[in-house]
């Protein structure tokens, strides 16, 4: 029995009337592909319709809807609700067609699209494709992705994935299918890295570096973007915390080759310059307040983003 029932998009499977709401295209998209996939997978000659916005005329559906002469599988793809389309459907689901399932994308609930969700959601299936907004949701996204491609990865590499690319699930996707393909055995943080090149680092030491540069304003004005934009606390305060250990083991062997903690020689010369404004026991103070905020953004503190604040205000100090 599907008339009623809410299901995720990743649930989504063949009804008489399937409602895709919710502001989140890509889950949209894979909601629908998977209902094609299911249905081709029974039926290798499926009829496919699409209705694009603003395409649809009232009595539409009939012709659509109707069985061929073979009374082959029927797809109708709608993409968003028009004039008489609520009408006409509730009109067929009187008689449902048979061998015909209609999928309604239904972006918002402005006026078409909300009279027919408040309509018929009770006679559809319906699929939710909400926002993501927390990173336990995103998580729980890419172990799916990788369970259904069945290729191994590690939490660290997860947690990269997040920090990469958190804020677009599309293009989240779209790396998770690229790194299953890739060959690996099992995805690790590496080959996240080796495959995108840097991007899991890139906000994070634009933020680390406003701060040691002295300006916090900056710092706090990138990480609140980021935060906002879907950067993962964790993976950041782990590349804050390797910013501030280099600059620890670089102020007492300023000569130590770059290579051997982890630098370019042209991070290595950037790094000796912002040492300018430390003494030890200031360094020794940073390096505990980066391990208290590490155990703060893993669960110690019920307000995580305001120790990270507190980390990067210590950090800029120096160059104030």
């Amino acid at each position: 029995m599907t008339n009623g029932r809410t299901v995720s998009w990743h649930q989504a499977e063949p009804a008489n009337l399937v409602l895709i709401s919710g502001p989140e295209s890509y889950f949209a998209s894979r909601a629908t592909r998977l209902i094609k996939d299911k249905l081709r997978a029974g039926h290798e000659h499926l009829e496919v319709n699409e209705v694009g916005d603003g395409e649809y005329s009232p009595g539409l559906i009939f012709s659509l809807a109707s069985p061929s002469l073979f009374n082959e599988p029927r797809l109708v793809i709608i993409s968003a609700a028009s004039e008489g389309l609520a009408e006409d459907l509730e009109q067929l689901l009187t008689e449902p067609a048979e061998n015909c399932t209609i999928v309604v994308r239904i972006s918002n609930l402005v006026g078409h699209n909300g009279k027919l969700k408040k309509q018929l959601s009770a006679s559809a299936l319906n699929i939710s494709c909400e926002e993501v907004k927390k990173d336990v949701d995103r998580i729980d996204f890419i172990k799916r992705e990788f369970q259904r491609l069945q290729t191994p990865i590690d939490q660290p590499a997860i947690r990269a994935l997040v920090a990469a690319f958190g804020s677009d699930m599309g293009e989240l996707g779209a790396a998770c299918d690229q790194l299953a393909n890739s060959g690996a055995s099992k995805v690790s943080l590496i080959e996240v890295e080796r495959t995108f090149q840097g991007r899991v680092e890139t906000n994070a030491f634009k933020i680390a570096d406003a701060a040691l540069a002295g300006n916090a304003s900056e710092a706090i004005r990138l990480f609140r973007h980021g935060f906002a934009t879907g950067i993962d606390s964790v993976a950041l305060t782990a590349a804050l915390s390797m910013k501030i250990r280099q600059l620890a083991r670089l102020f007492n062997d300023r000569n130590a080759p770059a290579a051997a903690i982890g630098m370019q020689p042209w991070q290595q010369d950037r790094a000796i310059r912002e040492l300018a404004g430390w003494s030890e026991p200031q360094l020794i103070e940073l390096v505990q307040l980066a391990a208290q905020t590490d155990f703060d953004v893993k669960g110690a503190s019920r307000d995580p983003e305001y120790s990270i604040e507190k980390l990067l205000l210590a950090m800029a100090k120096s160059g104030q």
